[in-house]
């Protein structure tokens, strides 16, 4: 084989690899308001990225239930996932005064009790096996 041709193997042999490396998220958001509005998902990667809300990966999802499902592949590591629906479809999550939601959310790990905490505390491993991952939105200011 010639090295054109030992080169092209391994690029694709390298391609391959970082194929089988990542992993398949199968994420389920209940709580969803049917029709009532887009559904923004960010995936953050780091303390870093989710201080200063700048995702590793977006999604946005249109309801047509009150239960949707996505899948997000993603290498395996920490991650945050956190959602809201814009009810009144501006585009932008909607706080009052003082900073709480006035549309629904939902952060990986957070009951709604309470502070959600930074990304130490809202993060989901994702194994090279890839997970399911159910998040629920809450209305935490009604």
């Amino acid at each position: 084989m010639n090295r054109i041709g030992i080169a092209a193997a391994l690029t694709l042999l390298a391609a391959a690899s970082a194929e089988a490396q990542e992993a398949v998220v199968r994420l389920t958001v209940s709580g969803v308001k049917p029709a009532g509005g887009t559904v923004y998902t960010a995936v953050f990667d780091s303390a870093d990225g989710y201080r200063k809300n700048v995702p590793l990966r977006s999604l946005t999802l249109q309801p047509a239930s009150s239960v949707v499902e996505a899948t997000v592949t993603l290498p395996p590591g920490e991650y945050v996932f956190s959602l809201y629906q814009d009810l009144n479809s501006n585009g932008k999550l909607d706080t009052n005064f003082i900073g709480i939601p006035r549309e629904p959310v939902g952060i990986s790990n957070y009951d709604g009790k309470g502070p959600p905490g930074g990304f130490d505390r809202q993060k989901v491993r994702v194994p090279s096996g890839g997970m399911s991952l159910a998040i629920r939105l809450i209305s935490i200011n009604p």
